[in-house]
C-alpha cells in the first residue's frame, strides 16, 4: 500500500531536515517498543517500523528527492519485511548509542537532544514527606492560631549523628560509582538500565562500623513535637508545608517536608465562601412592613443592621468589610445577610383584626 512519509511523520513537504529529526525524535520515545502497554505490543511495532522507515527516506537527501519524484511507492521495496535490529538504526543515530534508550532513561535522552552527554550526579534521597490533618473552629480561622502537634517520624540518629556508623569505605556493592547496572538480553539486543544504588543510597561510601542504634539508617524513629502557626483567613482544605520537618533522610540526606491539611468544623450560624460569611436573618411582618434596627452576630463582635422599609423575603443585605480576613493581610471580605419574613400561623384576636384592617385598606 502506498504510504505518504510526510504524513506518517507530521510535517509538510517544505520541511527542514531539523524539522524532520525533531518530529521522529517526538515519535521515536512516544511509540518505542520497550514503552509498549502488554496489550498494545504490536501496534507500537508497527508504528515504530513505519516511522523509522520514513525517517529513513526524509533523512536522507538522495533518497527524499528520489520519494519526492517518484511518489509514494518508492519506499515499499526496501523497507518491508520483519521487525527487526534494522528498524532501531535511526533511532540510534538520533540518540547517539545503541543503548541509550534504557541505559540514560528519558531525562538522559532529552539531555542529550540538547547536547549534555555526561551521567547525571545521583539526586540526594530525601526523606519521605509526611501528610496530616488539623481541624480548627471558624473563629481560630478568622484569628489565627498556634498549634502544638505530635508526630511520630524519623530523626538524626543521635549515636551517628546520621552517618550510619564510624569510618568510611567504597560501596562493594556499587563499586563507589553510585550506580547499579541491570543487563537483560531482548530481540533488540543488550539493554542496560542503571539506577541508584539501594545500599549506599548513591554515594558510593558507606560507613566501616554500621551505628548499632539505627543499623546504618542514619535515623531513627521518635516523637516530636512542632508548633504550627496557622494563619488568619486560611481556607477548608488549604495545606500549610514545613519544610524540611518531614521524616530524615538515609544516612545524612536532607529531610522531606510536612505537610498539614486544614479542616474547618462546620459553624453553627454562619455559611463561609471564600472571603464572605452568609447569615440567615428572620424578621416578623411588622418589621419588613416598617422597617427597623436589630442587633445581629457577627464573626468578632455583634454588629446593628438597619432593615429598610418594605423589605421583601430573600433580599439580601451586605455589610461590607465584615466577613472573613483574606489570607495574608489582604483586607476582608462582606458578611452578606438573608432576610427571611416569618408569616405567623396563629394571631390572636387583635392582631387578626389588625390584618383584617389592612386588608380592607389594600395592604
Amino acid at each position: 500500500m502506498a504510504k505518504d512519509y510526510y504524513q506518517i511523520l507530521g510535517v509538510s513537504k517544505n520541511a527542514t531536515d531539523e524539522e524532520i529529526k525533531k518530529a521522529y525524535r517526538k515519535l521515536a520515545l512516544k511509540y518505542h517498543p520497550d514503552r509498549a502497554p502488554e496489550d498494545k505490543k504490536k501496534e507500537y511495532e508497527e508504528k515504530f517500523k513505519e516511522i523509522s522507515e520514513a525517517y529513513k527516506v526524509l533523512s536522507d537527501k538522495q533518497k527524499r528527492s528520489q520519494y519526492d519524484q517518484y511518489g509514494t511507492t518508492f519506499g515499499e521495496g526496501p523497507f518491508t519485511g520483519d521487525f527487526s535490529e534494522r528498524d532501531f538504526s535511526s533511532f540510534y543515530d538520533v540518540f547517539g548509542g545503541k543503548d541509550i534508550f534504557e541505559n540514560l532513561g528519558f531525562d538522559r535522552i532529552f539531555e542529550d537532544i540538547f547536547g549534555f552527554r555526561t551521567r547525571a550526579k545521583p539526586k540526594e534521597q530525601y526523606g519521605e514527606d509526611i501528610y496530616m490533618d488539623i481541624e480548627i473552629d471558624l473563629k481560630d480561622a478568622f484569628y489565627g492560631i498556634e498549634k502544638e502537634i505530635s508526630i511520630n517520624k524519623f530523626v538524626v540518629c543521635p549515636e551517628c549523628k546520621g552517618k550510619g556508623g564510624k569510618g568510611i569505605k567504597k560501596c562493594d556493592q556499587c563499586n563507589g560509582t553510585g550506580y547499579i547496572q541491570e543487563r537483560r538480553r531482548s530481540l533488540f539486543g543488550i539493554f542496560i538500565r542503571e539506577r541508584i544504588c539501594p545500599k549506599c543510597n548513591g554515594k558510593g561510601k558507606i560507613p566501616e562500623e554500621i551505628c548499632k542504634r539505627c543499623k546504618g539508617e542514619g535515623r531513627i524513629k521518635e516523637i516530636k513535637k512542632l508548633r504550627v502557626n496557622i494563619p488568619r483567613g486560611i481556607e477548608n482544605g488549604q495545606v500549610i508545608r514545613l519544610d524540611k520537618q518531614g521524616n530524615a533522610g538515609i544516612q545524612g540526606a536532607p529531610s522531606g517536608d510536612l505537610f498539614i491539611t486544614i479542616h474547618i468544623k462546620p459553624h453553627k450560624i454562619f455559611k463561609r465562601k471564600g472571603g464572605d460569611l452568609y447569615y440567615n436573618l428572620f424578621i416578623r411582618y411588622s418589621q419588613a412592613v416598617l422597617g427597623d434596627k436589630v442587633k445581629i452576630p457577627g464573626i468578632d463582635k455583634d454588629l446593628i443592621l438597619k432593615i429598610p422599609a418594605g423589605i421583601q423575603s430573600g433580599e439580601v443585605i451586605v455589610l461590607k468589610n465584615k466577613g472573613m480576613p483574606y489570607l495574608y493581610g489582604r483586607g476582608r471580605g462582606d458578611l452578606k445577610v438573608f432576610v427571611n419574613v416569618v408569616i405567623p400561623k396563629k394571631l390572636s384576636r387583635s392582631q387578626k383584626k389588625i390584618v383584617e384592617e389592612m386588608k380592607r385598606e389594600g395592604l
